[in-house]
């Protein structure tokens, strides 16, 4: 028999005074198990995990054995509305000491007499984070740059990566002691829980080849944490460790604009010698071809520079001699 869908809604006061309400799912299962804490969006253009969570939701509720979960598809409603990374950022604006001070990813467990995004995460925690065992934080970086999982180390935390089924993983350090103005994940674990970050390929826009891996994600997750019956469907080629000594970037030699080669796109596997695109240069008018210098596959692809999440200058395909053009992992040393 399916588990009922509950919607409640978290409620902040914000600092004139008006009240968010932020909505959420609770899956309850009726039986002992883990409290599976999964948040989205808490950056306003980070937005596939939203549709993730809503089609997640009644596969959960469909097949849940034991434990709860706690879904939160807006987790930062006051980013989402203004449409960019945080409520405090400006068109084409780079990170400032400004925008951190109301970056929702780096302010758990919040203040409740803090700034407005220190009120939200502080209801946020208060309502769900410290209810939760384990914790899936759903984020989208620039869509240069394939999906993967962050991995750290911890029993259910590795587990819970592992079988994410994203291409690629790459590892990170967790903090293991609760701190203020941090990330969810050291909160988290910090109080004995576990936790996984995935980052899905581009912002700003809902694509659905990355919502469908985000789907498989959560499924495998609530499987392995025995939420779920069946076993992870996890791809060929999926989990491939990025490191510095497997990972090879492809640069520029030149100046002028970059084309990639058509039907060429994240995640593909290419082989040494095989064609990335070609360089039009500006000073003669000559053709550069672009290959792959070793084999692997595709975990950046495109001309872009250090801010192309939030600069559209940054994502101009014209490039300066050694701007990053792809960076391909191999299959060595994962």
């Amino acid at each position: 028999m399916a588990a009922e869908i509950t919607l409640s809604h978290v409620e902040t006061t914000l600092t004139d005074g008006e009240t968010l309400r932020t909505p959420w799912w609770e899956i309850d299962s009726g039986a002992d198990g883990p409290v599976l804490l999964a948040i989205a969006a808490q950056h306003g253009n980070e937005v596939h995990g939203i549709e993730v969570l809503r089609r997640f939701a009644p596969i959960c509720a469909e097949g849940i054995v034991s434990g709860t979960a706690l879904l939160v598809p807006f987790g930062n409603l006051l980013a989402i509305r203004h449409r960019r990374n945080s409520s405090m950022i400006g068109p084409e604006e780079k990170q400032t000491e400004l925008h951190k001070r109301f970056n929702m990813n780096g302010l758990w467990p919040g203040d409740a007499q803090g700034n407005d995004i220190e009120r939200l995460v502080a209801s946020l925690d208060e309502a769900l984070a410290q209810r939760a065992t384990h914790v899936v934080d759903l984020h989208s970086w620039n869509g240069f740059w394939a999906a993967s999982t962050l991995r750290w180390e911890g029993a259910d935390s590795a587990k819970m990566a592992d079988v994410a089924g994203t291409r690629f993983t790459w590892w990170h350090q967790v903090h293991s002691t609760p701190a203020s103005h941090t990330q969810i994940r050291n909160t988290v674990v910090g109080r004995g829980g576990s936790a996984v970050c995935i980052e899905f390929a581009g912002q700003n826009c809902v694509y659905e080849r990355e919502v469908q891996v985000g789907v498989r994600a959560m499924c495998n997750i609530a499987k392995v944490l025995g939420m779920m019956e069946g076993e992870p469907e996890i791809p060929p080629d999926c989990g491939l460790r990025i490191t510095d000594e497997n990972t090879t970037v492809v640069r520029a030699p030149c100046s002028g604009l970059f084309v990639e080669q058509p039907g060429l796109a994240l995640e593909d596997r290419v082989e040494a010698g095989q064609r990335l695109g070609h360089i039009i240069r500006d000073d003669d008018l000559s053709v550069v071809e672009i290959a792959a210098p070793v084999g692997g596959w595709l975990w950046r692809f495109g001309s872009h520079r250090p801010n192309p999440d939030v600069s559209l200058a940054d994502q101009h395909p014209y490039s300066d001699p050694g701007d990053p053009l792809a960076s391909v992992v191999s299959n060595r040393a994962y």
